[in-house]
């Protein structure tokens, strides 16, 4: 088995055949695992490290064990490490592509270790393209590099009664351009970045980043506590990539451009007269075209296949026991802030066909108005998979939906179209019926339109 000089084993090298594994590497990346319910008592510790032939790997801390280590890892620092377990690398969001990652246990030994050097600095960048392949679905996190072309004011998300804070940035790099959404206190970091001097665009490195899907263009959005922000970094993957745009006849000497939030909000007329396409339940289901569309259908039934709730992880994916205690498969931990959470099947009919679609819990809460925690707080009744009479008296109500339709085999629900916002407004529907005869809707225009920092059109 090859070795690095001293007797350190290559991170390529590790696999379940043996134990007494020895490393030296560079932390590159350390953060804390925190649910949203408790954003101040972490549950683990993460960490990427990165060794002397560039190999890169994941590892954990366990909370039992996270007050040993916290104090002595820091990041850039290069460490020896002995005595640690390997788990297979899982979960919804990876940010190494590792077979294995590292699990910190009690006789666990990392030694600081002074005069030695390694040269990576650890990213592993990823370009626009190949970002974009995923279609805006990976269970892994990418390192993106980019120079800033166009920033966004502020803005405030709503979701189920919450304010988030966010800000858009156009990235640019030899093979394209792709949009950054930020959340959070990434706007302050930001903001301290274009305090400072600059000349020309700068160069922006973020990294452990998730890719997602906006209005079907794929773009990138930082991880509360994981993603870190670099501005203009004195790496060389960053001179170099600076150096290499003018090959490709991309002009960094200019100024940032403002993506002005000048459009106006979406009404919910809008959404379901104006900005989907209409169908018939018959045509939804026999089109082959993956996307959002709008139906006008009675509620035939209330689907009796189960639970019409169930208990939920911070990250809204419902939970399975192991021995009793609640794990969650897609963020690998075991998950202690449970939340309960909406879900309903319905059999729909609009004259044409039947259909069935699937509602969580934004949407239910919307069409009951009421939480999911509150209903079963007045049945009392928790372990009755019986469904309270007011969503019994769903049936017979005609209601526009916006759903989903998307070729999609891992779906849980492939029978069913999934239910992204219901419209219970009457004058809605009557101008809806109205339009029946239209099934082709003009497609509004919510691109936003660009202006210089400083003024100027």
């Amino acid at each position: 088995m090859a070795m690095v000089p001293g007797l350190f084993h290559p991170i390529s090298s590790l696999c379940e055949r043996r134990q007494n594994w020895r490393l030296r590497v560079k932390l590159v990346r350390l953060w804390k695992m925190t649910s949203v319910a408790n954003p101040n008592d972490p549950y683990a510790t993460q960490m990427v490290f990165v060794d002397e032939e560039g190999g890169r790997i994941e590892a954990t801390v366990p909370k039992q064990h996270m007050s040993r280590f916290n104090h002595a890892l820091v990041e850039g620092q290069i460490y020896n490490i002995t005595n640690f377990g390997l788990l297979r690398n899982s979960g919804k969001f990876r940010a190494v592509v590792h077979e294995f990652k590292l699990i910190f246990n009690a006789t666990t030994r990392v030694i600081h270790t002074q005069n030695v050097t390694i040269p990576f600095s650890g990213f592993a960048l990823t370009k626009t393209c190949d970002i974009k392949k995923t279609n805006g679905s990976s269970n892994y996190l990418y390192d993106f590099m980019g120079i800033v072309t166009a920033i966004s004011e502020e803005l405030n998300l709503s979701n189920e009664g919450r304010q988030t804070r966010f800000m858009l940035l156009d990235l640019v790099d030899e093979m394209g351009q792709i949009r950054l959404a930020l959340f959070g206190e990434m706007i302050d970091v930001v903001a301290g970045f274009l305090s400072l001097p600059r000349c020309g665009l700068p160069v922006l490195i973020i990294q452990l980043a998730k890719v997602n899907l906006y209005k079907g263009e794929v773009g990138i959005q930082n991880v509360f506590n994981a993603s870190k922000l670099y501005w203009n970094p004195d790496i060389a993957e960053a001179i170099e990539f600076k150096n290499g745009l003018a090959v490709h006849e991309i002009e960094t000497d200019v100024e940032i451009r403002t993506i002005s939030d000048r459009s106006r909000p979406v009404s919910m007329k809008d959404e379901f007269l104006k900005l989907y396409p209409k169908k018939t339940v018959a045509q939804l289901q026999e089109m082959d075209e993956d996307g959002f569309f709008i139906i006008l259908a009675s509620i035939d039934q209330v689907i009796h296949d189960g639970f019409w709730w169930y208990m939920a992880c911070p990250c809204m994916k419902s939970v399975s026991y192991d021995d009793g205690v609640p794990f969650c498969e897609d963020c690998d931990t075991y998950v202690f802030d449970l939340t309960p959470r909406f879900r309903l099947k319905l059999e729909v009919s609009d004259g044409s066909k039947n259909a069935q679609l699937i509602l969580f819990d934004s949407e239910c809460c919307a069409l009951l108005n009421k939480s999911c925690r509150d209903m079963l707080a007045d049945l009392k009744a928790v372990k009755s998979s019986a469904h309270p009479s007011r969503i019994s008296n769903l049936v017979g109500t005609e209601l526009l939906f916006r759903v989903e339709r998307k070729d999609d085999p891992t779906f849980t629900y492939e029978e069913c179209f999934r239910v992204k916002r219901v419209c219970l407004d009457p004058e809605i529907i009557a101008d809806y019926k109205s339009e029946l005869d239209d099934q082709t809707p003009v497609q509004l225009n919510f691109a936003p339109p660009f202006t210089k920092i400083g003024g100027g059109e």
